[in-house]
């Protein structure tokens, strides 16, 4: 008989305002990385306390920002997560989350990490010993797929031009999602 009645219920549920009236869940916020130039070390090191810099409006809109807390973000290097802040902007509903300016968009190692490590591959013919081989593996096999997809299979040109290149236009080079 239970379970029967929970059928029901779940049969008979009610859409909620939000969806009749097609508005954007909580859930469904859009998420805006803001980079900046800031000493990871320093914010291991002072967490909440470390100052971040405030961005005067909502790169969005231009509306007004309020804070929106901490989100822990693990970067090589460091036993535990770093607290990243956040802002959120209640006119458009974006959260801004602030980022060390020298790491890559959902990467743990920073850039200079990742081109070492690429450096060594492709002039010395192996993995430097800070780099395990598969996660190496997957930073070069992506590189050559976004250099193949940009300029065909024939191109014959420097790697790290090519590197430079897409970094230059915005575009992680090691990533495999667009």
């Amino acid at each position: 008989m239970r379970k029967r009645e929970r059928k029901r219920r779940r049969v008979l549920r009610i859409p909620s305002a939000e969806k009749e009236a097609g508005e954007t869940p909580a859930h469904k916020l859009s998420l805006l990385l803001l980079q900046v130039d800031v000493c990871v070390k320093e914010v291991f090191e002072k967490g909440k306390a470390f100052v971040w810099p405030r961005p005067s409006c909502c790169p969005r809109c231009g509306g007004r920002i309020w804070g929106h807390g901490y989100v822990g973000a693990f970067f090589d290097g460091f036993k535990g997560a770093l607290l990243l802040r956040r802002y959120r902007c209640p006119d458009c509903r974006v959260v801004l989350r602030l980022r060390p300016q020298e790491y890559f968009p959902r990467f743990q190692a920073s850039i200079l990490t990742i081109l070492a490590g690429l450096s060594d591959r492709l002039q010395l013919g192996h993995w430097p010993s800070f780099l395990s081989r598969q996660r190496g593996g997957h930073w070069l096999r992506a590189l050559w797929r976004r250099i193949r997809s940009s300029w065909g299979l024939g191109w014959r040109g420097d790697w790290e031009a090519a590197f430079g290149d897409f970094w230059g236009r915005g575009v992680v080079p090691v990533s495999r999602s667009d």
